[in-house]
């Protein structure tokens, strides 16, 4: 799949706990406004750094009361996420009727040489997720990370929400590409995100191309999910 190739070579909706990594300063309200450049210089003129988030659907009591189950299926997990990458607990799923889930969180309080369960998302915005039982153990690929500051330069962000409140995707193959540029992202909105966000300084930038818009803009990261 091209995605494998290039990405192994790559208001807040609630996904479980979401916790921020390293010291994150919280948002500041943004104030409303009726056109988009307002908006957008509102809101980067609040960040003072990216709200990096990590969803995390499992607590000691299993999965967390906020997410809402939609489906249990049976199936094996036999390779890293290409959604998650910078995971070493999301991987890349197939039930046994063909379908394929990722990313599926496992649980960090399971047993982990025992069959368990895995949460599926389809979309880092998404309060329901689908349980998948494996039919065998999980064979881990990588380690677990230890320094939750030690990202992976290759890793992108599951899902981004802009500055301009644009929420956007990561696509699991590349399937074009804008000015010498690959498009890594989709929008809600329609809009993509070419190339891979800047993550240089403390807030995070991305090129964003709008809908029907005949030029991208650089706009500023306001969360990132992993």
């Amino acid at each position: 799949m091209m995605r494998r190739l290039l990405v192994l070579l790559g208001g807040i909706v609630a996904l479980g706990a979401l916790i921020p990594l390293g010291s994150m300063a919280p948002l500041a309200a943004i104030a409303q406004d009726s056109t988009p450049e307002a908006e957008i210089a509102s809101t980067s003129a609040t960040l003072a750094r990216t709200d990096v988030r990590l969803v995390l659907p499992f607590g000691r009591d299993g999965l967390d009361a906020d997410l809402a189950t939609t489906g249990d299926v049976s199936g094996v997990c036999g390779f890293s996420s290409i959604m998650a990458t910078g995971r070493a607990d999301a991987w890349d799923c197939q039930g046994d009727d063909g379908q394929l889930y990722d990313p599926c969180f496992e649980s960090p309080y399971a047993p982990a040489d025992e069959p368990g369960q895995l949460a599926c998302f389809a979309s880092p915005f998404a309060t329901d997720v689908v349980m998948l039982t494996l039919d065998e153990p999980l064979t881990r690929e990588k380690e677990m990370a230890i320094d939750p500051d030690a990202i992976d330069p290759w890793a992108l962000p599951w899902g981004i929400e802009l500055a301009n409140g644009e929420r956007c995707t990561l696509l699991s193959e590349i399937d074009v590409v804008l000015a010498g540029e690959a498009v890594h992202y989709s929008c809600a909105d329609g809009g993509s995100i070419l190339g891979e966000v800047d993550r240089r300084l403390p807030v995070w930038a991305a090129s964003y191309l709008a809908d029907g818009a005949t030029e991208s803009t650089l706009v500023d990261v306001a969360i990132a999910w992993s």
